[in-house]
């Protein structure tokens, strides 16, 4: 959602896939005590290999394919970055594109039907199809900028739930020592054309979260959390959630009636609880001393759970769950012993039963997928 590995600046991972977040009132809750029950999993089963370093991924809606950036050493000595499908169940794997030079690579998104992929390669979007293996590529229009200043950073792709837009994250301008506020991008899937951005405040934009009905979005920025409107060609900002400063991950909930998100108020590993009619918050629990010790912020179809994992960097990595109308940890239903020694990215699948693992720094990075 890593490592988990970090983003520079103050970006913990953002662990994706599913719905998030949390209802309820109550105090912020201590980290949760020795688990009374835990699901274990051994090593080998669900286990794909990467075939190389694994930079970013994205697992489809119903928990059959993947999609990967891998990179490895090619010839010469030179770098060679792929984008690889695979089999989640059997382990085969399919390059689909070849990515050549430096430019930055966004985590993939996948349409709803499956048909499409989309990412970000350096300052242009580009589509996959996933049958033909056919790419196309749009540049994104020019971040407005003073003369002088290097283009953001597009960082995030997300799609609507009926495939028609695009939503892309872009940092700030920067130069001389100085940077501009980010932008979100909309597109349009059928024309293939840009149709719109809206600037927020913040050199840093963190990967768009949709609403459940689709209609609004929430968006993290080094200075605050946005609400966004997203029925019209551009985004357009409702507000932000007053005092709360700069923010990442962010997670609505299936029923509607929350948005947890990960704050930087302080330096624990505390989730807010977002109101989304008022876009006030309250700090709901904390799952960890540090954030450095906790991420991926899921959510259960039902909204009556959320998931935060704890301990990535260590073999004690644990999904935790807490109940969205207490605040409080559930101890019972902690996941832990996934046979990895470390996790980098981790994906809580739509269903809110499985979880996906990622593992490696070097040329053996895997996927795991623990059902629990």
């Amino acid at each position: 959602m890593k490592g988990l590995t970090h983003k520079a600046h103050w970006l913990g991972t953002l662990a994706a896939a599913g719905a998030l977040l949390l209802t309820g009132t109550g105090a912020a809750a201590a980290a949760p005590a020795a688990p009374e029950r835990t699901v274990r999993q051994s090593a080998a089963p669900g286990t794909v290999a990467l075939g190389g370093h694994l930079e970013q991924l994205t697992v489809t809606t119903d928990g059959a394919r993947g999609y990967a950036v891998v990179s490895y050493a090619g010839p010469r000595g030179g770098m060679v970055r792929v984008v690889r499908s695979l089999d989640v169940r059997t382990g085969a794997t399919a390059d689909l594109l070849t990515l050549t030079g430096f430019d930055i690579v966004s985590r993939p998104a996948v349409s709803p039907d499956g048909t499409r992929v989309y990412l970000t390669v350096g300052g242009d979007l580009v589509t996959i199809d996933t049958a033909t293996g056919e790419t196309a590529r749009v540049a994104a229009p020019d971040q407005p900028r003073p003369e002088g200043f290097t283009a953001g950073v597009l960082h995030g792709v997300t799609v609507s739930a009926d495939g028609a837009r695009v939503y892309i994250d872009q940092y700030g301008s920067w130069g001389r020592r100085a940077s501009q506020a980010g932008r979100v991008l909309a597109y349009d899937t059928a024309s293939r054309t840009f149709t719109g951005a809206t600037e927020l405040t913040g050199y840093v934009v963190d990967r768009v979260v949709l609403g459940p009905d689709g209609t609004d979005a929430w968006v993290g920025t080094q200075d605050s959390l946005y609400h966004l409107d997203v029925r019209g060609a551009a985004p357009a900002v409702i507000d932000t959630a007053a005092g709360f400063g700069a923010g990442d991950e962010v997670a609505p909930a299936p029923d509607g009636r929350a948005v947890y998100a990960r704050g930087h108020q302080d330096a624990t590993g505390t989730v807010d609880a977002v109101d989304p009619a008022a876009n006030t918050y309250r700090p709901a629990f904390t799952a960890a001393p540090s954030w450095d010790d906790a991420h991926l912020l899921g959510v259960s179809p039902d909204s009556r759970r959320v998931y935060v994992l704890t301990d990535g960097k260590t073999p004690q990595a644990a999904l935790r769950a807490y109940d969205t109308a207490t605040n409080t940890a559930v101890p019972g239903e902690t996941v832990t012993d996934f046979g990895l020694p470390s996790v980098t990215d981790a994906f809580l699948g739509q269903d809110g039963h499985t979880l996906y693992l990622t593992s490696g720094t070097g040329v053996d990075s895997v996927l795991k997928t623990v059902r629990f």
